[in-house]
């Protein structure tokens, strides 16, 4: 993987383009977050999100060429947010796999704030701590007959809140408290000087994400597909 210095400097790269860039810039820059992905060998991950943005992308064209109606336009807008937001999730996806503790030490040689140091390490594990949760309280629920691929129990909503809405709520809760306990105890708050058992260091390696990386900036002369 890259380091976690360029990879969150890439980050906040891609969040300020995504602002500013046209539908054509927004598609490449999505396409260079995926390429940034399959660099780190993480190919999985990037083939899945190629899935959901090629759909994303996809269902707006045919939207846009072949439907015609008034609420399907606020719709297409909220598709077009979406996608423009899509690129800034995808690289964060990568960060998220990196372990809390070099997440840490890496962020700390940036001399960012404690509080939105650990305002960020706490939402990147969050996420994917709570799909994990919130699949494991959709199979107890499936025991108990109670799923959303049911189409009977969409006639049940009381029992969908019961058993599926209202864990998930009390587990959130719970996790962000267990986050923010864990984060703690690794020291996130300490005045001394920290160490970490990581080496953090840049690699030539890194030099590859960043000429990628930067090859997003071309988003900002792309109009309509066209190259200025």
């Amino acid at each position: 993987m890259f380091d976690v210095r360029l990879q969150f400097s890439l980050l906040l790269i891609c969040g300020c383009l995504a602002i500013f860039v046209t539908e054509a810039g927004s598609l490449v820059l999505g396409s260079i977050a995926i390429l940034l992905l399959v660099c780190q060998s993480q190919y999985r991950l990037g083939f899945n999100w190629l899935l959901i943005y090629s759909g994303f992308v996809l269902l707006q064209y045919f939207i846009e060429n072949y439907m015609s109606d008034t609420f399907l336009n606020i719709f297409l807008l909220m598709l077009s947010i979406t996608l423009k937001t899509l690129p800034t999730l995808i690289i964060a996806s990568g960060l998220a796999k990196v372990p809390s503790g070099k997440l840490l030490a890496s962020l700390q040689k940036l001399k960012i704030p404690e509080n939105i140091l650990l305002t960020f390490t706490i939402a990147l594990r969050f996420f994917p701590i709570l799909r994990t949760e919130s699949k494991i309280i959709g199979e107890n629920a499936k025991i108990r007959g109670i799923s959303f691929k049911q189409p009977q129990n969409w006639l049940q909503p009381q029992k969908m809140f019961e058993y599926a809405i209202i864990p998930l709520l009390m587990r959130t809760i719970r996790l962000a408290d267990d986050l923010s306990a864990s984060a703690t105890t690794r020291g996130i708050d300490a005045p001394c000087q920290k160490t970490s058992q990581y080496e953090i260091a840049f690699r030539p390696k890194d030099a590859v994400g960043l000429i990628v990386g930067l090859s997003m900036l071309s988003t900002l002369w792309i109009n309509k597909g066209v190259l200025l």
